[in-house]
């Protein structure tokens, strides 16, 4: 597994080169690229270009990015009926710019109608041969991972390249609301899990707080992921915060005394 570090750390600010420059010095070489808000306007093309010089700069790897969830102070989920179908062109050009940057695995939810999701993701998944999709377990309740995993298997009869290009993304503290323990959840995914969304919670509200600051068994977790053979992104998914660097230390031992040395020694 690779260590990756979650831009919603940083949401309360626009999207700048410090922040690139703060997760290199703390030994992370990874970023998963929050898409939404004022954090990072999708619209903005200079923007695109000044991320782009910064991820080549500080050799930092995109792998991931989250689809937005708000723009313009507006929800927006793929499959909610209060849009029209046109909001699948406005995902089809979140991912075309995001992959221009070096993005290859896109975060998304679904939203409250399942069928009129699929429909309309059908649509934003053979715009592109390129990339892929992982479908988040919710903090609502629905869909669940176990719901995920229905969709993905949905999703693989009906299209017709088979959906090998759609995994699930499984938010651990997500998990540990509502199925925990998260590690059972993990090992019923199994192979479906293509990214991880990494923070820990006491399993009554969607917190994000960094790993040991809640009731997950970590190390439960990390021999689950093991066990599925799961070798993506520990993508560490922690809450806005001010102070970073407080933050990205303790990633950085939880990553050197779990991460590392369990996949030396496990």
């Amino acid at each position: 597994m690779n260590e990756s570090i979650s831009m919603q750390i940083f949401l309360r600010h626009k999207i700048d080169e410090w922040m690139f420059a703060l997760i290199r010095d703390y030994g992370f070489s990874r970023c998963e690229i929050w898409a939404m808000g004022d954090h990072f306007d999708i619209q903005d093309k200079d923007l695109l270009k000044r991320i782009m010089s910064w991820i080549q700069k500080y050799d930092i790897s995109p792998d991931t990015a989250h689809l937005p969830l708000f723009y313009q102070g507006k929800k927006i989920l793929i499959g909610d009926t209060s849009l029209g179908d046109d909001i699948t062109d406005f995902f089809i050009l979140c991912v075309d710019k995001l992959r221009n940057i070096g993005v290859k695995t896109f975060i998304l939810h679904v939203g409250e109608n399942t069928p009129l999701f699929i429909r309309r993701f059908e649509k934003i998944y053979f715009s592109f041969d390129d990339v892929y999709f992982a479908i988040e377990n919710d903090p609502m309740g629905f869909p669940l991972a176990k719901d995920v995993a229905k969709i993905i298997d949905e999703i693989k009869m009906k299209f017709q390249d088979g959906g090998l290009r759609v995994g699930a993304c499984i938010d651990v503290g997500h998990a540990n609301i509502w199925e925990k323990p998260p590690e059972e959840t993990i090992i019923s995914l199994g192979s479906k899990i293509i990214a991880t969304h990494i923070s820990d919670n006491y399993g009554e509200a969607d917190t994000h707080r960094p790993p040991g600051d809640g009731s997950i068994n970590w190390q439960n977790v990390i021999n689950a992921l093991i066990q599925v053979g799961y070798n993506g992104n520990f993508t560490f998914e922690i809450a806005p915060v001010e102070k970073f660097e407080l933050t990205l230390k303790v990633l950085r031992k939880f990553s050197d005394e779990n991460i590392n040395q369990k996949l030396i020694t496990g």
